[in-house]
Order: C-alpha cells, then sequence, then structure tokens
C-alpha cells in the first residue's frame, strides 16, 4: 500500500523534488548526483535514503558504485503525470542541474570515445574477418520484428549496441553484463535515448553463467555475439532458457565453426564458434524448438542467427524439417 504521507514529506524538500527529475530522464551513480547538485556527498547520500524509504527510488549496485533509478511510482499513475506536466523553466536551481546533467553525458559519451579509440584497432580486424555488422542488424531486426518483442533480455550487453537498437520496441528492457566497464559503455547510450525509452531499460551487473533475473520473466531473449566467450556454452543456453516465459523466444547471433585459432588466443574466445547441430540439440534438450536458422557470409567468418521458440508444457518436442525462404533457414 502506498504511504501518501512519506512521499509528500519526501517530495516536499528542494533538494529531493531536484534528484526526482533529474533520475526521471536519466540514471544516475551518486557520485553523478554529487556533482550535479554540487552538494557533500553525506548530504546527497540523506536525501537519496528519504527518496528511497518512501518508494521514490530504485537503488542498484554495480561494483563500487550505486546507481539510481526511479521507481513504478515515478513512472506510472497519476504521480509521474503531476511530474510529467511541472513547469520548471522558471526555477534557476533546476535550470542548472540540467546543464550539469549535459556535462554529466558528455563525460559519458568521452569516456565511450576514448575506450573505443584504444581498442579500434583490435575491433577493426576483427569486424574485417565477416560481414558488416549493418547487415547482421538488419538481419536481426528482421528475425525479431517477426513478433512482439514484449520484455526482452540483452544477455552481454557490452556497449549497449542492442539496447540502441531495440530499446523502443520492448515494453522493458534488461541489460547484463559481467563487466562494470561495458555497462558504463552501455550508459553513454542509453543517455543519448529520449527519458521515455531509457526509462525502460534496466541495466544489471551479472553473469550468464547464473542470470539475476527470474524464471520465465522474458519474451525475447538476446545472445549478441556473446556466446563464444562461454567456456560451457550448453549450461549458459540453459540458463537463459529458464528466463523465458512459454512461447518467448531466445535469438542467438554468432559465428559458425571455424578453425580461426587467433580468436582464442588474441580475443579470448573460448569457442571457436558453433555448429548447427550443437545449437539444435542445445536447444531440444532444454525445450525450445528451432525456428529459424541464417548464415550471413562474407569473409573468412560466417556470422549465424539462430532463434529457438520455449514450448509450453503441453507441447511436445518437435521433429525439424529444414527450408529455405528469401535466404532465412526456417525450421518447422
Amino acid at each position: 500500500m502506498i504511504n501518501l504521507l512519506n512521499i509528500m514529506r519526501a517530495l516536499a524538500d528542494p533538494t529531493r523534488l531536484r534528484i526526482v527529475f533529474l533520475v526521471r530522464r536519466l540514471e544516475l551513480s551518486v557520485g553523478e548526483l554529487v556533482q550535479i547538485l554540487d552538494q557533500s556527498q553525506p548530504r546527497v547520500s540523506r536525501h537519496i535514503r528519504i527518496l528511497d524509504e518512501a518508494g521514490l527510488l530504485e537503488r542498484r549496485k554495480e561494483g563500487s558504485w550505486v546507481f539510481l533509478r526511479p521507481s513504478g511510482l515515478l513512472t506510472d499513475g497519476s504521480l509521474a503525470s503531476l511530474l510529467a506536466e511541472a513547469d520548471v523553466s522558471q526555477a534557476r536551481a533546476f535550470q542548472r542541474d540540467l546543464l550539469r546533467l549535459d556535462e554529466v553525458r558528455n563525460a559519458r559519451t568521452d569516456m565511450a570515445a576514448q575506450y573505443f579509440a584504444a581498442h579500434a584497432d583490435e575491433w577493426d580486424s576483427l569486424r574485417s574477418l565477416h560481414i558488416a555488422d549493418s547487415e547482421v542488424e538488419a538481419r536481426l531486426a528482421q528475425v525479431l520484428h517477426s513478433a512482439p518483442l514484449g520484455q526482452v533480455l540483452d544477455v552481454g550487453t557490452g556497449t549497449g549496441r542492442i539496447v540502441e537498437l531495440f530499446a523502443a520496441d520492448a515494453s522493458r528492457l534488461v541489460a547484463i553484463d559481467s563487466s562494470p566497464e561495458m555497462l558504463r559503455l552501455a550508459r553513454a547510450k542509453i543517455a543519448n535515448l529520449s527519458p521515455e525509452i531509457a526509462n525502460k531499460v534496466d541495466i544489471k551487473l551479472g553473469d550468464f553463467n547464473m542470470l539475476p533475473v527470474a524464471d520465465g520473466e522474458f519474451d525475447t531473449v538476446i545472445f549478441h555475439q556473446v556466446l563464444h566467450y562461454a567456456q560451457h556454452p550448453e549450461a549458459v543456453i540453459a540458463e537463459a532458457i529458464r528466463t523465458i516465459a512459454p512461447g518467448g523466444r531466445l535469438v542467438i547471433v554468432d559465428f559458425a565453426a571455424h578453425d580461426l585459432e587467433e580468436l582464442r588466443t588474441v580475443h579470448a574466445h573460448a569457442r571457436l564458434g558453433f555448429s548447427d547441430d550443437f545449437m539444435k540439440k542445445a536447444f531440444h534438450s532444454h525445450g525450445l524448438q528451432m525456428v529459424h536458422q541464417t548464415a550471413l557470409e562474407a569473409g573468412a567468418l560466417v556470422v549465424k542467427v539462430w532463434m529457438g521458440e520455449k514450448l509450453s508444457a503441453q507441447q511436445p518436442h518437435p521433429t525439424h524439417n529444414l527450408t529455405l525462404k528469401n535466404n532465412l533457414r526456417i525450421v518447422s
């Protein structure tokens, strides 16, 4: 039950109201809020605690950082509408906050640019071995948009490209990565999304061997060039399938089986791609029916897109017949 008195008391303070307006625009760390508000960390932390206790904020620990995002009270319902309609154009303190919020966005973008520049040679050498990313993304979009995305889980989000491509079409998108550095890169992309879209995105620190989400929580789960880092990919696939609702989909983009040993020694790939047979067996063993396969060929590496649909408890495990239609292998 909503405690209206606690909510009104929490919002009665000007600094806490500024925090609410800020996190409605962008998920922020405590340090970033300290920078924007130009107040001491203990003081900002006290305000955060009061907002948290009133149920207005959600905290998420990521390594040594704590990030804050609006709770459902601030994004849905009458309170969200009231805040959205509030005219703060004449509030000088809030206008300063917005300028500093832009500085935070720019700092994230600069950090991302420095990271990409430092790794450009490494990534360019890998990209030269396969078809252009734009063609892979176009095919992935074609496969995904064959049905509504619903609740989406992006496993191994990395730099947040899947978030950038599909958050607008998802009802909610959870992006998980085991690297705090990568999650900071993903936030640089999220910072450039509209608040309406950014508020649908939840960034989490987590491992694909033990995903920090509930059983059957998602309609669409995506692995985009991630599975080849898994030491035990069968177990990772099983863990992903655990999180999919009946009728939901798992989409894996990765390399077909290959023998380029340098990807193991230079790029830390644990597996040198995957065969169709491996993927079909891994899906089938855990109640997933293979419904799409496609190969994108150009260069030494073939990029594959596999999609499986989760069976309900009543459905029998299917036998598969492969046909070819518009360059997309459809499994029926």
